[in-house]
C-alpha cells in the first residue's frame, strides 16, 4: 500500500512539473508577443520603424534621429513594463472572479503573473544595470542617479513580495497533502517553480542561438528572485483547494510544443507593422 501511494505521489509530482513547464512556456510566449506587439504599434504611431525578433526588438533608426522625441522615448520604452504590470494584475483578478476554475487556469495565471512582474521590475533592474532602455526614459524625465539606485532596491523588494504572493496563492489552492508541511511545500516549490523555470529558461534561451546577450541571462536570472520565496512561505490558513487534474497534461504539452515552434518560425526573421 505504501509503495503504491509513493508511486502515485511521484506520478502526481511528474504531472505537476510537466504541466507547470508547459504553462511556463505558453505564458512567456503570450506575454512576449503581447508586449512586443504593443511596442510595435506605439512605434508605428510615432513613425519609428521597429522589428520584433525572438529575443529583442530592433529600432531601425539612429539614436540621434529627430523622430526620437521625449514623448516617443517615454511612450515606446514604457510600453513593455506598463503593459506587463497591468496584465499581471488583470490575470489574477480574472481568475479570482471566474465562475469555473481549473488547476491549469490557476497555473497559467500564476506564471503569467510572475512573467509579467519580471518583465516589469526585473526589466527595470536589468536596464538600469546595463544602462539601456528605461535609462533613456529616466534621463528624459531628469531622474538622478541616486533615485535610480533606490529604484533598483525597490524593484528587488517588489520582486520578492510578488514571489511571496504567487507562492501563497498557489498553496492556497493546491490539495492539502502537497502543502501540509514545510517539507512538502519545498518539494512542491521545487517541482512547480524551480524545475520548470530551469528547463523552460534553457529552452527559451536556446531559441536565441548566436543572438544570445547578457541582458537575456540577467532577465532570466531575476525570475529566480521571484521564485525563491516559494521555498520559505507558509501555507495560508484560508484555503480553496482544487483537485489536481492529470488528464490535461498531454494536451498542455502539445499546446506548448505547437506554440514554441510557431513562435520560433514567426519571429526568427522578425515581424513589423
Amino acid at each position: 500500500m505504501a509503495e503504491k501511494e509513493g508511486k502515485s505521489e511521484k506520478v502526481q509530482y511528474l504531472n505537476l512539473t510537466v504541466q507547470s513547464l508547459s504553462l511556463f512556456l505558453i505564458s512567456y510566449y503570450l506575454l512576449y508577443l503581447i508586449s512586443g506587439l504593443s511596442v510595435l504599434y506605439i512605434s508605428y504611431d510615432f513613425d519609428i520603424p521597429a522589428r520584433l525578433y525572438i529575443n529583442k526588438l530592433h529600432f531601425d533608426l539612429p539614436d540621434d534621429s529627430p523622430l526620437w522625441t521625449t514623448d516617443a522615448i517615454i511612450s515606446i520604452l514604457m510600453v513593455t513594463p506598463v503593459s506587463s504590470f497591468v496584465l499581471g494584475i488583470l490575470i489574477i483578478f480574472i481568475f479570482m472572479i471566474a465562475q469555473q476554475r481549473k488547476t491549469w487556469m490557476l497555473f497559467i495565471s500564476i506564471w503569467l503573473f510572475l512573467q509579467a512582474f519580471n518583465l516589469t521590475f526585473g526589466l527595470l533592474i536589468e536596464n538600469l544595470i546595463t544602462q539601456t532602455g528605461l535609462v533613456k526614459v529616466a534621463r528624459e524625465m531628469k531622474i538622478k542617479s541616486p533615485m535610480m539606485i533606490l529604484t533598483v532596491g525597490i524593484s528587488v523588494f517588489l520582486l520578492i513580495k510578488s514571489g511571496i504572493f504567487a507562492a501563497k496563492f498557489l498553496y492556497s489552492h493546491l490539495e492539502e497533502h502537497l502543502v501540509a508541511t514545510k517539507r512538502t511545500r519545498k518539494i512542491t516549490a521545487l517541482y512547480f517553480f524551480f524545475i520548470p523555470w530551469l528547463i523552460g529558461s534553457g529552452i527559451i534561451l536556446s531559441f536565441t542561438g548566436n543572438s544570445l546577450e547578457i541582458k537575456d541571462l540577467m532577465l532570466t536570472g531575476f525570475m529566480l528572485v521571484l521564485l525563491l520565496p516559494s521555498f520559505f512561505v507558509n501555507s495560508p490558513e484560508i484555503r480553496k483547494s482544487f483537485i489536481f487534474n492529470n488528464k490535461v497534461t498531454i494536451i498542455l504539452v502539445l499546446v506548448a510544443i505547437s506554440i514554441s515552434f510557431a513562435f520560433y518560425n514567426i519571429l526568427k526573421d522578425g515581424i513589423s507593422f
